[in-house]
C-alpha cells in the first residue's frame, strides 16, 4: 500500500508540483526569515532587486520559451505543423496522433542559433539599464564592492537561465513534468540548507548570489542531458546542428515578437513597479513594500501552481479542440487557485507584523493596510488574467499585444511622476487603475470566446462547480 502511495506521488506532476512548493515556502520561512533578521534595509532592497533584474535580464527572451512549450505541446500531440495565427488554429482539424518526434528536433534546430543571441542580448540588457536601475542604492552602500561581485554573477546566472529555458520547454512541453518537479524539489530542498549554512556564518549577498549561479548550471547541465536521453528513448538522436527550419521559424516568429513585447509590457506594469520604487530615497520605506510585494507574490506563484502544472495537458485538449474537456478540467482548478489566494492574502495581512515581531526583525513590517489591499486586488487580478491569456496563447495570436505595451508604456511615464508626488499609495493606485482598465478584462474575454463559455456558465462552474469537485475528491480519497 505504501508503495503504490508512493509511486502515485512520485509519477505525479500535481502533487510533485505541491511537494515542489511547500519546500519553496519552507525556503520562505526559514531562509527569508534569516536574510530579514541579518541583512539591514539596503542589503535587504538590494537582494530583492537582483532577483527582480534577473527577470528583467530575461525579458531578451520575451516569451519564446513560452511559445516553444506550446509547439513542443502541439507537436507531442501529433500535430504535423504550427498554426501562424487564430484563423490558422481554426482551420487545421484536430489532430491525435502518435508524437511527431520530427517536428520536435527540428524546434529545437531551429530554435538553438536565436538562443545563442539571445544569451548576449541578456548581458548587454543588465550591464547597462541594470546598472542605471540600481545606481540610487549602489550610491546608499558607498559603491559596495560585494555589492558589484553580486551583481556580475547575477548576470551569469540569468545568462545560463536562458539557455535552459529553451530546453525546459522542450521537457514540459513533451510531458516530462513530474521529473522536473521531482528535480526541483531536491535543488529547493539543498538552496535551503546550503543558504542557512552561509546566512549563519555571515557570508553576504555575494556568496548567495554565487551559490545560485552554481545551481542554475546544475540545472542546466540536468535539463539538457535529460531531454537528450528522453529523444534517444525513443531511437531520436541529436546533433549539434544550428539549421532553421523555416515553417517552424515562422510559426513562431508570427507569436513571438507579439508576445514578446507583451511579455515587455506585462514586466513593466508587474515587476517595474519594484524598479521604479528602487528611486525611493527611505530605504526603510523601500525595504517594507518590496518585502510585502514579494510575499504576496510568493502567494500568487503557490496559488497558481494547480492550473500552471496542467498547462502542457490544456494545450494538448486546446490543439485537439476538445472543448468540453477543457472546461470541465480547468474549472476546479481555478477555483482552487483563487480560494489558496485569498486564503494566503487574508493571513498574511492579519499575521505578518506579527511574524516579523516574532522573528526579531524589528526594522522590518508591512506596508499600510491601504497599500497592502491594492497590491492584493492586483495580484488576484492578474492571477486569473494570466490563466486566461495562456491559455488564449495556443491560437498563437496576441490581440492583446497593444493594450499591454501601452498600459506597460504609461505605468513606467505615470508611475516615475506619480511616486514623488503621491508616495508609495500613488504609485500601486496608478499599476492597479491602468491594469483594471483593460489587461485584466480583455485576455478572460477572448479565451471565454475561444472556448465557448458564457460568462454566467463560466463564473457557475468555477464558483460552485469548483467546490463541488474537490469536495467529491476527497470523500472518494477517505473511503480509499
Amino acid at each position: 500500500m505504501f508503495r503504490k502511495v508512493f509511486n502515485t506521488i512520485y509519477n505525479s506532476p500535481t502533487l510533485m508540483n505541491w511537494i515542489n512548493q511547500f519546500s519553496v515556502f519552507f525556503h520562505g520561512i526559514f531562509v527569508t526569515s534569516l536574510i530579514l533578521i541579518k541583512f539591514p534595509n539596503i542589503e535587504y532592497s538590494f537582494w530583492m532587486l537582483l532577483k527582480t533584474l534577473t527577470y528583467f535580464g530575461l525579458l531578451a527572451e520575451s516569451g519564446l520559451g513560452y511559445t516553444i512549450e506550446r509547439a513542443a505541446s502541439t507537436f507531442y500531440a501529433g500535430a504535423s505543423r504550427i498554426p501562424a495565427n487564430a484563423r490558422e488554429y481554426h482551420e487545421i482539424r484536430p489532430e491525435s496522433g502518435n508524437p511527431n518526434f520530427e517536428g520536435l528536433k527540428e524546434l529545437l534546430y531551429t530554435t538553438k542559433f536565436v538562443y545563442a543571441v539571445l544569451s548576449l542580448v541578456t548581458m548587454l540588457i543588465l550591464s547597462s539599464a541594470g546598472i542605471a536601475i540600481l545606481w540610487n542604492l549602489f550610491k546608499q552602500s558607498h559603491q559596495n564592492m560585494e555589492f558589484w561581485a553580486a551583481y556580475l554573477f547575477m548576470i551569469l546566472q540569468a545568462s545560463v537561465s536562458l539557455q535552459t529555458i529553451k530546453w525546459r520547454s522542450l521537457m514540459t512541453g513533451t510531458q516530462n513534468l513530474s521529473q522536473l518537479y521531482r528535480f526541483n524539489t531536491l535543488l529547493g530542498v539543498i538552496r535551503i540548507f546550503g543558504f542557512l549554512v552561509l546566512l549563519m556564518n555571515n557570508l553576504g549577498i555575494v556568496y548567495l548570489m554565487a551559490y545560485s549561479f552554481i545551481e542554475q548550471v546544475v540545472t542546466y547541465i540536468y535539463i539538457r542531458k535529460f531531454v537528450t536521453k528522453w529523444f534517444a528513448r525513443f531511437d531520436v538522436h541529436l546533433s549539434n546542428s544550428y539549421r532553421i527550419n523555416k515553417a517552424i521559424f515562422n510559426s513562431l516568429w508570427s507569436v513571438s515578437w507579439k508576445s514578446g513585447l507583451n511579455t515587455w509590457g506585462y514586466f513593466f506594469t508587474s515587476k517595474g513597479i519594484e524598479m521604479i520604487a528602487s528611486q525611493i530615497k527611505d530605504s526603510a520605506l523601500m525595504a517594507s513594500y518590496l518585502f510585502t510585494n514579494s510575499i504576496i507574490g510568493f502567494i500568487k506563484n503557490i496559488a497558481q501552481s494547480p492550473v500552471s502544472v496542467r498547462y502542457p495537458y490544456f494545450y494538448k485538449l486546446l490543439a485537439k479542440k476538445d472543448f468540453v474537456q477543457m472546461k470541465t478540467e480547468s474549472a476546479p482548478r481555478i477555483f482552487l487557485a483563487n480560494f489558496l489566494m485569498f486564503s494566503g492574502v487574508i493571513g498574511f495581512g492579519l499575521l505578518g507584523n506579527w511574524f516579523l515581531d516574532f522573528i526579531h526583525a524589528e526594522d522590518k513590517s508591512l506596508v499600510p493596510m491601504s497599500i497592502y489591499a491594492i497590491i492584493s486586488c492586483f495580484l488576484i487580478f492578474e492571477l486569473n488574467s494570466l490563466f486566461h491569456g495562456t491559455f488564449y496563447l495556443t491560437t498563437n495570436d496576441v490581440p492583446f499585444l497593444i493594450p499591454g505595451m501601452i498600459t506597460g508604456i504609461l505605468m513606467v511615464i505615470i508611475g516615475m511622476w506619480a511616486l514623488p508626488r503621491y508616495g508609495l499609495l500613488g504609485l500601486v493606485s496608478v499599476q492597479l487603475s491602468l491594469n483594471l482598465a483593460c489587461n485584466f478584462w480583455y485576455s478572460t474575454y477572448l479565451s471565454l470566446k475561444l472556448l465557448k463559455w458564457p460568462l454566467k456558465s463560466y463564473i457557475y462552474d468555477v464558483v460552485v462547480g469548483g467546490p463541488k469537485y474537490w469536495t467529491r475528491r476527497i470523500v472518494n480519497m477517505t473511503k480509499h
